[in-house]
C-alpha cells in the first residue's frame, strides 16, 4: 500500500517536470528537469507576459487547451503563484509547450485591445512566411516589422527557430498601418524589464566556477544529472538550466535559479538523499552571495564575512584582513580556514606575490577579485626568487661586533698591532693589539674583549685614542648597544609594524616583529634575533625598503 501511495505522490509531480531526451544537450531556456517515458517537445517551456484582460482560463485555453493536469503544470512551473486566478498585466508566467497532438488545435483569437493577435505555429512555418500570409506583408516590409514582433514575444529567444504548436503574438493590422505613436512608448522598456534571466550573466557564472574549483567544488553546467528514485525510476536534471555543484566530501547542491524546482520535488530529494540539497537563488543575486550559499549548503565547509583579521603567524605576527573566509565546519586541526577572498578596487592594490606564496605555505589560499574577475598574472612578468635574510651572527662575540661594523659601512680591522711608543723618544717600544681597530675621519676606537693594563690605558688616553671594553658575559644585544653608544648611533628596541592598506580601508596585511633598530643617515637598520621566511623578507625588502639583519 505504501509503495502505491509513494508512486501516486510522485506521479503528481510529473507534470511539473520539464522533459527532454538525455542525448540532446538542452539550452538554458529549455527543459531543466525531466522524467523518463514522457512525451513533450524538445523546447518544453515558454515565457508568456500576461496581457490586459487575460485570465488563467483564457491562457490555458489558448496555450494548453484540454491537456491533462494543465492547471497543475502551471502551478508547478510557477511556484511563486499562490492563487492562479490572481494574475496581473505584465506578469511573466512559465507555460509548458506540449507535443503536437497532446492538445487540441487552438483557433486564432481576436486582437487583444487592438494591438496583438496570437498565432499557433504550424508544420513548415518560418517567420517570413507567417508574416506574409497572416499580415499580407511584402518582402520589403518584413525587416521593418520584425522588431515589433520581437517586442511582443520577449520569451522567444530566436524567431527563426520556432516549434510546431508554439504560440506567438503578431501585431494587429491596425498597428502596422498606424503611426509609430500607436505603440505604447514604454512597451519595449517594460517587456525587457519583465524578462527574468534564468541564470546570472556568463561572467558571473565563470567567476562562480573558478571560486568553487578553489574550494573543493565542481560546477556542472552541461549535460544531464540523474537522481534515482526509489521504485519509480529517476529524475534527470538539465544542468544548463539548473547547475549542479559537487564537493569532494560527497555533498551535491542543485542551484535552483528563478525558483524552478517544485517544493514537492525538493521535499522528495531531501527525504531520499541526505547529501543532496536545493539552493534557491535569484539570477540577479550577487555571485559572492550565491557562492556563500553553495558553500554553506555543503556538509564540510562554511563561508562567512571576514569581520576581524586572520592571524597567520604569531612571530613575526602576520595579520590578513579578508572580505570573505572559507573554513572547515569540523576541522581536524586548530586552524579551520583554508581560503580567503579579497575584493580589490584596482590593479595597484593587488597583493604582492610573496605574501600569497607565504600564505599558501601556511595553508591559506588567497583569491583576489577585481571587477568581477580573478586577475591572472602575466607570464611575461617574472618575479625574482625570494632572498634569504642576511646574518651577522657569529659564535665569537668579537666576530659579531666586527660583522655589525661592516654592515654599518665601516672598515674595521682585526688584531692589528698598533705602536704607541718607540725607543727613539722614550728608550723603549710600546705597542698594543686590540681585537678590533676602527678608524673614522676624526676618531680612532680600539675595542677589546679584555681590559688592557692601566699603563696602556693611560697612554691611549694621552694620545686621544678611544677604548671600548666589551663584557662578553653580557647578552649579544647588550654588547651591540655598547658598540652603538660608542659610535653615537641612536638605537631602540620595540615592535615595529609594516602594513599594506587601501585608502579608506583597514590594513590588508600587517607584519609586526620585535627588532633592534639602528637609526642611520641612509635609513634604519633592523636587527632581529630569529630567522625570517624568504618570502616575508623579500616582501619587506622590496615593498617597504626595510633593511633587516639577523644577529
Amino acid at each position: 500500500m505504501n509503495k502505491w501511495r509513494f508512486l501516486f505522490l510522485f506521479l503528481g509531480l510529473c507534470p511539473a517536470l520539464i522533459l527532454s531526451l538525455p542525448s540532446s544537450e538542452a539550452k538554458e531556456d529549455t527543459a531543466h528537469m525531466r522524467l523518463r517515458k514522457t512525451a513533450v517537445t524538445e523546447k518544453a517551456t515558454q515565457e508568456y507576459v500576461v496581457q490586459k484582460g487575460d485570465s488563467i482560463d483564457r491562457i490555458v485555453q489558448k496555450f494548453i487547451k484540454n491537456a491533462p493536469h494543465r492547471y497543475t503544470m502551471i502551478k508547478e512551473l510557477n511556484p511563486e503563484l499562490k492563487d492562479l486566478h490572481k494574475i496581473y498585466p505584465g506578469q511573466t508566467l512559465i507555460l509548458p509547450v506540449l507535443e503536437e497532438g497532446a492538445k487540441e488545435n487552438v483557433p486564432l483569437a481576436p486582437a487583444q485591445n487592438g494591438q496583438a493577435v496570437p498565432y499557433q505555429v504550424k508544420k513548415g512555418d518560418v517567420m517570413s512566411r507567417i508574416l506574409k500570409r497572416q499580415l499580407n506583408l511584402k518582402e520589403a516590409d518584413i525587416p521593418k516589422t520584425l522588431p515589433m514582433v520581437r517586442q511582443m514575444n520577449p520569451g522567444v529567444a530566436d524567431l527563426n527557430r520556432l516549434s510546431i504548436g508554439q504560440t506567438i503574438m503578431l501585431p494587429a493590422i491596425s498597428l502596422l498601418t498606424a503611426s509609430p505613436t500607436a505603440l505604447p512608448s514604454d512597451w519595449q522598456g517594460k517587456q525587457k524589464a519583465e524578462i527574468k534571466p534564468l541564470l546570472p550573466p556568463e561572467k558571473g557564472m565563470n567567476l562562480l566556477k573558478q571560486l568553487l574549483s578553489r574550494n573543493h567544488g565542481t560546477l556542472i553546467r552541461k549535460g544531464s544529472y540523474f537522481l534515482p528514485l526509489p521504485q519509480t525510476g529517476r529524475v534527470s536534471i538539465d544542468c544548463s538550466a539548473i547547475p549542479v555543484v559537487e564537493f569532494d566530501d560527497g555533498s551535491t547542491v542543485l542551484l535552483d535559479f528563478s525558483n524552478r524546482i517544485p517544493k514537492s520535488l525538493e521535499k522528495l530529494i531531501r527525504a531520499n538523499w541526505k547529501n543532496y540539497s536545493v539552493l534557491k537563488v535569484r539570477p540577479s543575486q550577487d555571485i559572492l552571495l550565491i557562492f556563500q550559499g553553495t558553500i554553506n549548503a555543503s556538509a564540510s565547509y562554511s563561508m562567512k564575512k571576514g569581520l576581524k583579521p586572520v592571524l597567520l603567524e604569531k612571530e613575526p605576527e602576520i595579520l590578513i584582513s579578508l572580505d570573505w573566509i572559507v573554513s572547515q565546519k569540523n576541522p581536524a586541526a586548530n586552524r579551520t580556514y583554508f581560503h580567503g577572498i579579497l575584493l580589490v578596487s584596482d590593479k595597484t592594490r593587488l597583493l604582492p606575490l610573496q605574501i600569497k606564496q607565504y600564505a599558501e605555505q601556511k595553508g591559506l589560499q588567497l583569491t583576489e577579485i577585481l571587477d568581477g574577475d580573478i586577475p591572472v598574472s602575466s607570464p611575461a612578468v617574472k618575479t625574482p626568487p625570494p632572498q634569504s635574510l642576511p646574518s651577522i651572527d657569529a659564535a665569537n662575540r668579537m666576530d659579531l661586533i666586527f660583522n655589525l661594523l661592516t654592515q654599518l659601512g665601516y672598515s674595521p680591522v682585526k688584531n692589528q698591532e698598533l705602536k704607541l711608543l718607540d725607543n727613539t723618544a722614550t728608550g723603549f717600544n710600546l705597542s698594543v693589539k686590540p681585537d678590533i681597530l676602527l678608524k673614522t675621519n676624526s676618531r680612532e676606537i680600539l675595542i677589546f674583549a679584555k681590559k688592557p693594563p692601566r699603563q696602556i690605558l693611560d697612554v691611549l688616553s694621552r694620545q686621544r685614542k678611544e677604548v671600548l671594553v666589551t663584557d662578553t658575559r653580557l647578552s649579544k644585544k647588550a654588547n651591540l648597544v655598547q658598540v652603538l653608544s660608542a659610535l653615537r648611533l641612536p638605537n631602540s628596541s620595540s615592535r615595529y609594524a609594516f602594513y599594506i592598506a587601501e585608502k579608506g580601508r583597514k590594513a590588508t596585511i600587517t607584519i609586526t616583529l620585535s627588532a633592534f633598530k639602528i637609526d642611520r643617515k641612509n635609513g634604519p637598520l633592523y636587527l632581529i634575533d630569529s630567522n625570517l621566511d624568504p618570502n616575508l623578507y623579500s616582501l619587506l625588502r622590496t615593498d617597504w625598503n626595510a633593511e633587516l639583519v639577523r644577529y
